[in-house]
């Protein structure tokens, strides 16, 4: 027996030393030293298209579309804007850092030799974009200290302020790189512009005069320089110019927006919608007081024809719904208006930044008496044209069509002309209630145009007592205003205590459920004389 086991023992030391001589080859010594969470290959075309795709402005916040009164819904619980029933959809997330932020830094460090100049300014053209977008809505955030790894798990906050000059001065020198003798931009990996150098420097140039008119009410002398440094550099003007997605009704290929609306609310014509949504009225009493051609194009009101159900998309027929009016569905539900096939088209594209809001961009830093080389009206009038224009970029769907007539965009201006004569406010808010029109979908931009300018001016109290006094929504978390931040991450309370305490003190907020996320941007300077905004 012991022989036995002595010879068994032996075999087994055997194998495991047959094994080991095995594991030790040079190759295998050298994959236990390989971080396997670290790129090691990357394609920069492609991860440069997925970073693109990435760009554009998010998947609509059900919260924010209800707030800024496009969209209204008789049921409670989903009534996040429409009601401020919950803080659902109002909390921040910081998953730009290992998502868009990385996946720039990564195709960024792989971009060396001068060859690729025109490529890297472009990584940083989306790298400001993104990060932009959510300081827009959260405010001081980790910048500086971002994105070190190990090397320090506990960033600290900059302030919203820190972070804008940083951006922009970041975008100048990107932008100063570009060389249309070296490289294009990716070619066609890219999904903007296919490489066209040219057409990102006026992409990039369009970004700074939107962060220069962003702080211009609380930096007016340094926006000024910004604002006037973007025109010069040359700004989105044509409809080529416009920044767009394509997106196709093919699996995994659909507008995510659109998807994200039709799962949710809009998945067959007529009847109940899941979350009892509609048009607010605010949206489609503006559109038809003012005759607006746009009205047809995204507004549909579905008539009962026998078991289904016909489109009609008639200016006279289309009904919005008043936000925070009601709590059960109204008998008349059928009768309200709904986003068209067209705008519910799942191949249809998203608008990144175009000449639309460059030119009512211009408009407003006209007004504040910018050399930006053209009158506060002529930069609005064309800004209305352009809004109206891009609308062929969606494809004909039914009895909606994008393509709207000069005809009728001029009989538009004649009817609602620019207020040459009016106050400045006045004027202000002409521009300002465009923007909200014709930047339909792009629920970041058009949130932090309407905190900064405090335009449109939006009735929260719609919800009739007995005594017949309107009052907001019984029951609202927000005291009956819309809220004008989102907060920070809850996870950020645990992992980085100290700097996010320092940085919700120093806002003036301690939790979302404590100030009705009211505090402000540093950019949002606060409501004019007589406003509630």
């Amino acid at each position: 027996m012991k022989n036995i086991f002595t010879k068994i023992t032996y075999a087994t030391g055997l194998l495991v030393l047959l094994s080991g001589m095995h594991s030790c080859k040079k190759g295998s010594l050298t994959d236990l030293n390989v971080n396997p969470d670290a790129i090691t290959y990357l394609v920069t075309d492609y991860s440069f298209t997925s970073a693109a795709i990435g760009s554009v402005p998010g998947q609509n916040y059900t919260a924010l579309g209800q707030g800024l009164q496009y969209f209204s819904s008789y049921k409670e619980v989903p009534a996040a804007g429409d009601k401020f029933y919950n803080f659902n959809g109002t909390a921040g997330t910081f998953a730009i850092y290992n998502n868009q932020w990385n996946r720039l830094l990564q195709l960024e460090n792989k971009l060396t030799g001068a060859d690729n100049v025109n490529k890297k300014a472009a990584c940083e053209i989306l790298r400001v974009l993104a990060f932009h977008q959510q300081t827009d809505l959260m405010g001081d955030m980790p910048y500086t200290e971002a994105m070190l790894g190990l090397t320090n798990l506990k960033p600290k906050y900059d302030t919203q302020k820190s972070i804008y000059l940083a951006m922009l001065t970041q975008l100048d020198a990107a932008l100063s790189s570009m060389d249309a003798t070296k490289a294009n931009v990716f070619g066609t990996a890219d999904p903007y512009f296919k490489g066209d150098v040219a057409k990102w420097k006026k992409f990039g140039y369009t970004l700074m005069l939107r962060l220069g008119m962003r702080m211009s009410d609380v930096e007016t002398a340094t926006a000024k320089t910004w604002v006037e440094k973007a025109v010069a550099g040359g700004v989105m003007k044509d409809f080529a110019d416009i920044a767009y997605i394509k997106f196709a009704n093919v699996s995994g290929q659909t507008n995510p927006r659109v998807q994200f609306m039709f799962d949710g609310n809009y998945n067959s014509p007529g009847g109940d919608n899941v979350e009892g949504g509609k048009w607010a009225a605010t949206f489609i009493d503006y559109l038809k007081s003012t005759n607006d051609p746009r009205l047809p194009v995204v507004s549909v009101v579905w008539v009962p024809s026998g078991t289904t159900y016909v489109p009609d998309n008639t200016i006279a027929k289309q009904r919005g719904m008043v936000s925070g009016s009601i709590n059960t569905k109204p008998s008349d539900f059928d009768t309200y208006s709904e986003p068209s096939l067209l705008y519910l088209n799942l191949g249809s594209p998203i608008i990144t930044m175009g000449p639309a809001e460059a030119y009512l961009l211009l408009a407003e830093a006209a007004l504040k008496g910018y050399a930006v080389g053209t009158t506060a009206e002529a930069a609005y009038n064309n800004g209305v044209k352009a809004g109206m224009a891009q609308w062929a970029l969606w494809p004909t769907t039914g009895i909606h069509s994008g393509v709207i007539a000069t005809s009728a965009v001029d009989a538009y201006l004649a009817a609602n002309p620019y207020l040459t004569a009016g106050t400045a406010d006045q004027q202000l808010e002409q521009i300002a209630t465009q923007k909200w029109v014709s930047m339909l979908g792009d629920d970041y931009e058009v949130y932090s145009s309407w905190r900064k300018n405090k335009y449109p001016i939006f009735n929260y109290a719609n919800w009739k007592l007995a005594s017949g006094a309107l009052v907001s929504y019984p029951g609202n978390v927000t005291a009956g205003k819309m809220w004008r931040r989102f907060s920070l991450p809850t996870d950020e309370r645990n992992v980085n205590t100290t700097n996010y305490n320092d940085a919700i003190k120093r806002q003036g907020f301690s939790d979302e459920t404590v100030d009705l996320l009211q505090g402000r941007m540093w950019w949002d300077v606060g409501p004019k004389t007589g406003q509630k905004n």
